[in-house]
């Protein structure tokens, strides 16, 4: 057979070659990409979903529910061996400032160990002294939320990696 007769056919060949090489075939890629990617998201254990609230947590490190209560406000209650979280929905029309000031009241005889825009924290002054700090988060200034650790000082150290950790697991939608 003669070049002549194939040439038609490398032409369209490599025609073919060229145009599944461009990058009109990387959006269909994209999209199969994002569809794992959900796929996968959708995977993850939860270890607290509450819908109303848009507060999903999941699951990590042992942290184990203790309990929820569900009034005007969400109150949930995790524990990891000897430290607790406490979980709570607040009114966005308290400000942090006033909430820090309100917890810090109703601590008792404590000494404040750190303050910050979004954080405080304190220690108990007695004998076995428990250190609690307080994270503030909002959800689109429709919900704050106060995340309380309290854990024994002399073990706080320990537990910080947990304290990190379940605040990463923490989602607010």
């Amino acid at each position: 057979m003669s070049l002549k007769k194939f040439t038609p056919f490398l032409l369209l060949f490599f025609t073919l070659v060229i145009s599944g090489c461009t990058d009109e075939t990387l959006p269909d890629n994209e999209n199969e990409v994002k569809d794992v990617e959900s796929v996968e998201s959708e995977n993850i254990e939860l270890l607290y979903q509450n819908e109303e609230h848009g507060l999903t947590i999941s699951e990590n490190m042992e942290w184990e529910l203790e309990s929820e209560k569900e009034t005007d406000n969400l109150n949930i209650v995790l524990i990891h061996n000897k430290l607790k979280a406490i979980i709570s929905s607040v009114s966005s029309a308290n400000s942090f400032e006033d909430i820090k000031t309100d917890l810090f009241k109703g601590a008792g005889n404590v000494s404040l160990v750190q303050d910050k825009e979004d954080f405080i924290s304190f220690e108990s002054n007695l004998k076995d002294s428990i250190r609690t700090d307080v994270y503030f988060r909002s959800q689109d200034d429709a919900d704050h939320y106060i995340i309380i650790f309290m854990s024994q000082a002399s073990n706080y150290d320990d537990n910080q990696d947990k304290i990190e950790s379940l605040l990463s697991h923490i989602n607010l939608n």
